[in-house]
């Protein structure tokens, strides 16, 4: 050995310069400054120096590769990597130094201290293995790196049958290949999974809107998935007969058993008003107090009330009423004496609201008939009376009877004085019932009558019927007969005074009142 060691300086300078010359541009990711660091200290060594620094580049390089797989720290894994390729760049310069010093048998002597140029590149997939790539996702590989013992790194092609449009198992296979032609290879396994559930769009309005009482038609949904065409069903009901919110749920299952669902908001409203069913005129009698019942129609409940005129009320179910009872002779109307009682109502105006539950309201406008009962001046008392008057008047053979149901007013040239009693049903002011008899000679008497008169005059055989007028007869003796009827409790007296056209004096009693 001592031989080579003589032609250290000259020989070994000289083969570092070829050497670093063709490693200038490396394969090893080496920079040139550490190349020239490695034929810095290279140049030095004799050739015991470069076994021994060979043998323990290799131990080095070995230990490297074990921490390298083992490593779950990226950066200490690419610090790694940085120093085997520079012992793999000094290796590869001191195996061509001992080329040139000894020739390629000393080198095959070699061998048997670790030497073994068939060994191919180490390969190290980065990323996961197995990796995930999601159903119609586009998959990008995370590649490998090769170490060669030799020739440091080294270049890594890859083939791939993943397919991301179908669910299944597939395979990336990586090559390299040394400058020594050694090929290595490893391979990743790429799962295509579905993880994603379909995407169910719901058709048409959401929130839905539909009319109480009315049949509601769902406008459904549609559903997309990676994996193809799917279905989609539906679940849950709307009651239109009820007011409120209800949710149809749609729900779609792909093949890998992804599920996805949306839903609709259904707002079953009511938006329609009630709908009057009853007479918007009632006729009663003076006196009462109910007057009637409003109803009206819809699909939820309705409450009534009532507006302008205080005199009436209502309940919520539509029961119509007087405040006070019915009085044809309302002292808002002014002078009882001043109003017709020829079957004439006297009439009031109000305003009914329905509303129903959902706050939907109609209006009606009612009109409330109140028809006379008892006479002008049935007022003056709480009951109600009648009145019927006869009166006779007798002229030799012929008789006159007139009948009325209105107070009657008897004018002529008499006086009369009567003490009667009566009684009646009701507290009110007048006379009571009795008879009157008058006597006159001659002259003429008019009998006239507020109200509806009936008068039948015989005269011979002749009958005369006279409605509404006055009627004088001239009479040589007359009988007049007048009775009077009232619901009354009272007692008194009264005189009744007349005029007439024709001069006589007349006595006798009568009973007379003021009928109710």
């Amino acid at each position: 050995m001592k031989i080579f060691n003589s032609f250290k300086v000259g020989l070994l300078s000289s083969l570092l310069v070829v050497s670093f010359n063709t490693e200038a541009n490396n394969s090893f990711g080496v920079t040139e400054t550490k190349i020239n660091e490695i034929a810095t200290k290279i140049q030095d060594m004799n050739y015991d120096e470069l076994v021994a620094t060979r043998k323990s580049l290799i131990i080095e390089q070995e230990n490297l590769r074990m921490l390298q797989d083992n490593t779950q720290s990226p950066a200490q894994s690419k610090a790694i990597g940085k120093r085997l390729g520079e012992i793999a760049a000094e290796l590869s310069t001191i195996q061509k130094v001992l080329l040139g010093l000894v020739g390629a048998a000393a080198i095959a002597n070699l061998t048997d201290d670790g030497y073994n140029d068939n060994i191919p590149p180490v390969i190290t997939l980065n990323g996961s293995n197995p990796a995930t790539a999601e159903l119609g996702q586009a998959y990008t590989d995370a590649g490998a790196t090769a170490f060669d013992e030799f020739h440091g790194v080294t270049p890594v092609t890859s083939t791939s049958d993943v397919d991301t449009s179908a669910v299944g198992s597939y395979t990336v296979t990586y090559t390299a290949t040394d400058l020594d032609g050694n090929t290595a290879t490893a391979t990743r396994t790429v799962n295509v999974v579905d993880t994603t559930a379909p995407v169910v769009t719901v058709t048409g309005d959401n929130p839905a809107s539909v009319e109480l009482g009315t049949a509601y038609e769902d406008a459904g949904a549609t559903a997309t998935d990676a994996s193809g065409d799917v279905t989609v069903v539906s679940s849950g009901t709307v009651d239109t007969d009820t007011v409120g919110t209800y949710t149809i749920t749609y729900t779609s299952t792909d093949a890998s058993g992804n599920e996805g669902t949306a839903s609709r908001t259904v707002n079953v409203v009511d938006t329609t008003a009630p709908v009057f069913t009853s007479s918007s005129t009632f006729v009663v009698d003076e006196g009462v107090t109910s007057v009637g019942t409003v109803t009206a129609t819809d699909l939820q409940s309705v409450t009534f009330t009532i507006s302008g005129d205080d005199r009436l009320t209502i309940t919520s179910a539509g029961a119509l009423s007087f405040v006070n009872p019915a009085d044809y002779e309302d002292p808002a109307r002014g002078s009882a004496q001043l109003l017709k009682y020829d079957g004439s109502t006297y009439d009031i105006t109000a305003t009914v609201t329905a509303t129903d539950a959902s706050d939907n309201a109609a209006e009606q406008i009612i009109t409330v008939s109140i028809r006379d009962f008892g006479g002008i001046d049935d007022f003056q008392g709480t009951g109600t009376g009648t009145s019927t008057s006869t009166v006779t008047v007798i002229t030799g053979t012929q008789t006159e009877v007139v009948e009325t149901v209105e107070d009657t007013t008897s004018t002529g040239t008499a006086t009369a004085t009567a003490t009667a009693t009566a009684t009646a049903t009701g507290t009110a002011t007048g006379t009571g019932t009795g008879t009157a008899t008058a006597t006159t000679t001659t002259g003429t008497q008019t009998q006239s009558a507020n109200g509806t008169i009936s008068v039948v005059e015989v005269v011979g055989t002749e009958v005369v019927t006279v409605v509404n007028e006055i009627t004088e007869v001239v009479v040589n003796e007359v009988e007049v007969v007048v009775e009077v009827e009232e619901e009354t409790t009272s007692t008194g007296t009264g005189t009744g005074t007349g005029t007439a056209t024709a001069t006589s004096t007349s006595t006798g009693t009568t009973t007379s009142g003021t009928p109710n």
